[in-house]
């Protein structure tokens, strides 16, 4: 990780402007452009403020109340102390991609090695509900990506995410995650192992202050932010409603390459990329898909990944268990853990018979017991 422990000496405005209530990102742009410094714009008098396009009376005053608070040299201090890199916009660390979009974060707080952000990246994003078809597709095209010298891109949520995420970990690449709450904060808690690795060799992202909770109208924030640190935004899987979709769109506002990859015409899981693909997205059958589309920031062409890949396409043989196992453990996840009595139901055997059938499964190596008599699917 390059750190460079010694805070720039105007962090502290830049924290405490982005932190006015009802200033956006957009609106802290319009006043570095009228005061040239968040320094300056903490100077400035109300009538100064409210001649800014968009500026009223309410955020010149917001602005003002806000000179004398301490609350920025406490996100400093916590910032230190969990080794967190806190970037402004003059920080010439900045993602050089993100910072080329409409209205870029004027703050990011970041852990682990952002150097990861400025090598050619692309996002693989889509469904917390997924099947197995997009677990195998997010891990295999994630392990082919980062074999081709880039960063894989995601926001480290249940499902797509997940898997994307791990498939560039399990080859040895470097990846990205982007969060909506504070990184002192991990969402979601099941995930917390996984935020760890990712921190350990590539880079967690976000524009939220240490302390912020996951709230649900973060995410879309969340989502511009992983489009704009990548060339082009893959949508493996996603339902018509998919916040996946969501990403896509922040895509092509700020000029970004839109791919999908299409599935069943049956399944759900695929109504939304479906619909990509026939608004014009880059319809996604291998990596060469992706590659042929990027623009090229290397100034030589992508290396193509070997045949080998670290991610199976199926499921481990099952003809070595009983009726009972089977149906047990069709109705695992590999991510979300599932209460005995629960499982019970779903399989139609009684919890005692259940119990059975899992200890037999876990001591053969198919299932993990989690806490309070949770299993999940160990992932083959």
């Amino acid at each position: 990780m390059n750190r460079d422990l010694s805070m720039p000496q105007n962090l502290h405005d830049w924290l405490t402007l982005s932190s006015v209530p009802g200033l956006g990102p957009a609106a802290f742009a319009m006043l570095l452009q009228r005061f040239q410094t968040p320094t300056g714009v903490l100077r400035a008098t109300q009538t100064d403020l409210c001649e800014v396009s968009n500026i009223g009376r309410e955020t010149a005053r917001a602005i003002l109340d806000k000179r004398n608070e301490g609350w920025a040299d406490g996100q400093i201090a916590q910032a230190t102390e969990a080794g967190i890199d806190i970037l402004t916009m003059d920080d010439g660390r900045y993602p050089p991609l993100l910072r080329q979009i409409y209205a870029p974060p004027p703050v990011l707080f970041v852990r682990g090695a952002i150097d990861v952000c400025a090598r050619p990246a692309v996002a693989l994003v889509g469904s917390r509900a997924f099947t197995h078809y997009g677990r195998d597709t997010a891990c295999r095209l994630a392990s082919e990506l980062v074999q081709c010298g880039i960063t894989v891109v995601s926001g480290m949520a249940m499902g797509i995410d997940t898997h994307a995420h791990r498939g560039a970990l399990e080859q040895g690449g470097y990846t990205a995650a982007v969060l909506g709450c504070g990184l002192d904060r991990p969402y979601p808690a099941e995930n917390a192992g996984l935020f760890e690795d990712i921190c350990r060799t590539g880079v967690a992202v976000t524009e939220f202050p240490l302390g912020t909770s996951p709230e649900p109208h973060n995410f879309p924030r969340r989502n511009r932010i992983i489009s704009g640190l990548s060339l082009g935004v893959v949508v493996i899987e996603a339902g018509t409603r998919s916040g996946a979709l969501l990403t896509a769109q922040h895509a092509v506002e700020q000029g970004r390459e839109v791919f999908a990859v299409p599935g069943p015409i049956h399944s759900g899981k695929s109504t939304g990329t479906h619909r990509l693909i026939k608004q014009g997205a880059v319809l996604v059958q291998s990596v060469d898909d992706i590659l042929s589309e990027l623009p090229n920031t290397l100034g030589q062409p992508f290396a193509r990944p070997s045949d080998a890949s670290a991610c199976p396409q199926d499921v481990p043989p099952e003809a070595d268990l009983s009726d009972s196992e089977r149906a047990v453990l069709a109705h695992l996840s590999v991510d979300t853990p599932l209460h005995v009595d629960a499982i019970a139901a779903h399989s139609g055997l009684p919890t005692s018979q259940t119990l059975s059938v899992l200890l037999s499964l876990e001591l053969a190596g198919r299932v993990q017991q989690r806490s309070g008599k949770q299993f999940i699917r160990k992932a083959p």
